[in-house]
């Protein structure tokens, strides 16, 4: 079976967007495939689908149904990548996990890169929580977006042991398509910096993403309850800076996207069908 994707770079965070005659009950197959370095080595995959808005552009349902800020800005500069968009127009996505079609605005900037701007989902569940694993108590922000929910804590850099373990614990605790552990510290003034680790359990994935939208969505709605900041600047761990803003009753963030590479995907459908079960 022959797939033609896009693959999308939100701070160096990867998305692969393929499009075909895809089941939705493979997403999670080829989603994985996407995800190996044998493939595209993407950090992530979603499906490019008719819209269910006839005022939206682009629909993307990600592999795991989840909902993703990276990708969903990717989309916005696929849109006008595409000439389905305007440069500095408003228009509409939609993402798998949001409710309403998302607004979007683009600016291209210099040597293909795009500087986008986008609505997230304004539901959003935020309460203290705090965790004792591994003999170390955790403390901070439990943030329930819709398809994703994040666990939000200041500190240093854990080991791969403390973030699976706090990562278990997350996953008992909510129900969602996805999981983040969001380790963040504080560069100054509204600044700060993250390290994502992300799980998306249909694909059995876990990934300590390059940028993560969703997690510095989740961290911009954190310190907007403690009243420390509305508009965030959050260096990733790409070295890109991703914008949130969250003053508003309908948050937004912002990043850089670029293209690096489209093409065929070549899959054995019993290939897919074996990696799936």
């Amino acid at each position: 079976m022959q797939l033609h994707f896009v693959k999308a770079s939100t701070c160096r965070n990867t998305t692969a967007f393929m499009e075909g005659d895809i089941p939705n009950t493979k997403y999670a197959a080829f989603g994985k495939l996407s995800m190996d370095a044998d493939y595209l080595a993407a950090e992530q995959a979603g499906f490019l689908v008719k819209p269910e808005n006839p005022d939206s552009l682009l629909r993307l349902e990600m592999a795991g149904s989840e909902f993703c800020g990276n990708a969903t800005l990717a989309l916005g500069a696929l849109a006008v990548n595409r000439g389905k968009a305007e440069i500095g127009r408003q228009f509409f996505v939609e993402c798998s996990g949001a409710s309403k079609p998302l607004s979007c605005v683009v600016n291209k900037c210099s040597g293909g890169h795009y500087d986008v701007s986008s609505e997230m989902p304004k539901e959003a569940k935020v309460s203290p929580f705090s965790l004792d694993v591994n003999g170390g108590h955790f403390s901070g922000g439990l943030v329930e977006l819709p398809g994703i929910a994040h666990f939000c804590i200041e500190g240093d850099i854990l080991s791969q042991e403390i973030y699976d373990s706090l990562m278990d614990e997350i996953i008992k605790a909510c129900r969602s398509e996805a999981f983040g552990v969001i380790v963040y510290t504080r560069r100054g003034g509204a600044k700060y910096s993250i390290r994502p680790y992300v799980c998306v359990p249909s694909e059995g994935s876990r990934v300590f993403e390059q940028a993560c939208g969703t997690g510095s969505l989740a961290l911009g709605l954190w310190m907007k309850v403690r009243n420390e900041a509305k508009k965030l600047e959050i260096l990733q761990p790409s070295e890109g800076v991703l914008l949130v803003d969250v003053s508003d009753d309908v948050p937004r963030i912002s990043a850089d996207v670029y293209f690096p590479c489209e093409g065929s995907m070549w899959v054995d459908d019993s290939l897919a069908a074996g990696r799936e079960e």
